[in-house]
């Protein structure tokens, strides 16, 4: 069962060529750990290293259920025989100095991110509020410099949604080629997307932007982006299709469209008719052929 409970600590561990020797489960769970193999020299390569001294690290590493995973590691201080220096083991997903692993500072960054307050997670993973604070500055600063370099995507998706009430409006550039969110931009206004649009790069190396039939993103484009060719969007193409001929309906049978039934059946494509719901629609639309060339255009045929 011990071993069990120990291959199951090691999968959440998640920390390459390090291997647990014990574990124990008080008010937090305590694991305590050592490397695996001894690396070659930092600074020349060579692989005669001799252990000097072995001290231990304690660091926070992720929560698990209501109990915070708490680290032990045994950090070797190596000698080179080589060149003569010493250097201590360097472990991936763990920073010098710092009391907690990347896995635990980005576990916080996203939960504040994602909306859970300094108090809440003071309480929840044992640390102070400004180390919270700092900690996600740094999380900021790294994204911001990792997004700052890419180059605007040559196919373009640019559409808004409404972020939050506080925040209100937002703009979503998507990579089109790729099928991914290229960023998130607060606002949708001219004013509010210039200076990010300004210092966007490769902007000119755009060649297609979709978007909907909005007359203020078509402006945005035209102007930012002036090698891009600006397509409308299908689905707000059809949606707009699809209003139209509904007002005309409510100005050439006014009863009809406030049938349930028959609005139903106009709004379904013609392979989710059953047989029954076929003849149905193909009894009314002949009564109304204007109606019919029009759902006839709708649907593309």
């Amino acid at each position: 069962m011990k071993k069990k409970a120990d291959q199951g600590i090691d999968g959440i561990l998640g920390l390459s060529d390090v291997e647990i020797v014990r574990v124990e489960r008080r008010r937090d769970i305590r694991v305590w750990a050592r490397p695996t193999k001894r690396p070659v020299c930092l600074y020349c390569g060579h692989g005669g290293l001799r252990i000097k001294a072995t001290y231990e690290r304690e660091l926070k590493h992720t929560r698990q259920g209501n109990q915070i995973l708490i680290v032990h590691l045994a950090v070797p201080k190596y000698h080179c025989a080589g060149c003569g220096r010493y250097f201590r083991h360097r472990f991936s997903g763990i920073r010098p100095r710092y009391r907690a692993t990347e896995t635990y500072r980005l576990e916080v960054f996203d939960g504040h991110h994602g909306g859970i307050s300094q108090s809440q997670l003071t309480s929840t993973h044992a640390i102070g509020s400004a180390t919270i604070e700092r900690w996600y500055h740094h999380f900021i600063e790294q994204r911001v410099s990792e997004l700052s370099g890419r180059p605007c995507p040559q196919v373009l998706g640019i559409d808004e949604h409404f972020f939050s009430r506080k925040r209100g409006y937002a703009t979503t550039f998507v990579d089109l080629k790729n099928h991914k969110v290229y960023d998130v931009v607060p606002g949708r206004s001219e004013d509010s997307l210039r200076s990010y649009l300004r210092r966007l790069p490769g902007r000119d190396k755009v060649k297609v932007i979709v978007m909907d039939l909005s007359e203020t993103y078509r402006a945005i484009a035209r102007k930012y982006f002036p090698n891009a060719k600006i397509v409308a969007d299908r689905f707000h193409v059809i949606r707009l299709l699809n209003q139209h001929f509904l007002e005309g309906w409510k100005r050439f049978d006014p009863e009809g469209r406030k049938n349930r039934g028959l609005l139903s059946l106009m709004r379904r494509h013609r392979w989710k008719l059953s047989e029954e719901q076929r003849k149905r629609l193909a009894v009314y639309l002949k009564a109304n052929p204007v109606l019919e060339a029009r759902l006839f255009l709708v649907n593309g045929g």
